[in-house]
């Protein structure tokens, strides 16, 4: 039997190896760690914490809640969990500063245009302001070619809409909101705004990247993203009102999790970690496990380990609530 690292541990050691220094410097990548299923609220507990006090986002997706073989599914769950008008305010507070502007006092979360505070916090007038930035916004937001076409165009709508400082029903990027959140996903509603992709199976991976970069974008050191699939692994349906998956299903599910892997090198500031349980490790090509899906199965498995010793530098990690005897 393999042996088990606590989840605080292997916690720490994540944050000191990646969060601290390989992700805050523009690095990616994705974890597996296996626990029992009560375990995961604590690990989910502990890499929430780690985000807040390192500068991270941190987002979830729980396989249960929301259909894990579905990527814009994936997209939508974790865009609702983003305040968008927060991006967009962060990154105009980021071109005023690269503009030499005074920036120092300026709180994004304050109400009201964040140009006008700009200007009132450098003595000049808002329109002059305003003018300066939106120049800016179209060089580096709008022509940006590390975000895909159309969310670049909708990052630059959004910085642009706050200059009204309006909210609710009479802020003009609402629609923008919408159709980044799965709320109406209807094109017709943002093409106005010359926005004219819809965000679906086969676009979602492509605005998934372009959110992680804009968010670091955005100032914040990156992203962290808790994916719980253990609902997956389940073969008989509890009928509690959770998802469940058929067998296409998981493999589907598998497939994406494949291509988040081997997409790594187009991710920015990112630390995915994939929670799962006991079930993913069977080998068999007729379970529900990565033996389902060898093309996952071999990216994670560890083709070496210690039976004593875990090593948390592997894509796979065994984690429990308590010390395993060596």
């Amino acid at each position: 039997m393999d042996n088990t690292m606590p989840v605080a541990d292997w916690v720490q050691f994540i944050s000191k190896e990646y969060l601290e220094s390989f992700i805050k410097d523009g690095g990616a990548s994705v974890k597996f760690a296996i626990a029992p299923e009560e375990v995961n609220n604590d690990l989910a507990l502990a890499l929430a914490e780690q985000s807040q006090n390192l500068g991270y986002t941190f987002v979830e997706f729980n396989a249960a809640h929301a259909r894990a073989h579905m990527p814009q599914d994936i997209f939508f769950a974790i865009s609702r969990q983003l305040d968008w008008r927060m991006l967009a305010r962060r990154a105009i507070v980021k071109l005023a500063e690269d503009k030499a502007l005074r920036v120092d006092g300026v709180d994004p979360s304050a109400a009201g245009s964040i140009y006008y505070a700009i200007a009132t916090a450098n003595d000049l007038d808002g329109e002059f302001v305003l003018q300066e930035l939106r120049i800016s916004i179209l060089a580096e937001v709008a022509r940006n070619r590390k975000m895909s076409r159309d969310f670049r165009i909708a990052m630059s709508q959004l910085c642009l809409a706050e200059n009204s400082g309006l909210s609710g029903d009479d802020y003009i990027g609402q629609p923008l909101i919408g159709w980044l959140t799965g709320a109406n996903t209807r094109i017709s509603n943002v093409r106005h705004f010359g926005v004219h992709t819809p965000i679906n199976r086969t676009t979602a991976r492509h605005f998934m990247e372009s959110a992680f970069y804009w968010i670091r974008y955005a100032g914040y050191a990156g992203v962290l993203a808790l994916l719980d699939n253990t609902r997956v692994t389940r073969a008989r349906n509890p009928r509690d009102g959770s998802r469940h998956y058929t067998k296409a299903m998981v493999i589907d599910h598998y497939e994406l999790l494949r291509e988040l892997i081997d997409s790594t090198d187009r991710l920015s500031g990112t630390l995915v970690v994939v929670a799962s349980n006991a079930d993913f490790l069977d080998e068999d090509s007729r379970s529900r496990g990565f033996g389902a899906y060898e093309a996952l199965m071999t990216r994670v498995m560890n083709d070496v380990r210690d039976k004593n010793l875990v090593n948390p530098m592997a894509s796979l990690v065994r984690l429990s609530d308590v010390e395993a005897p060596l």
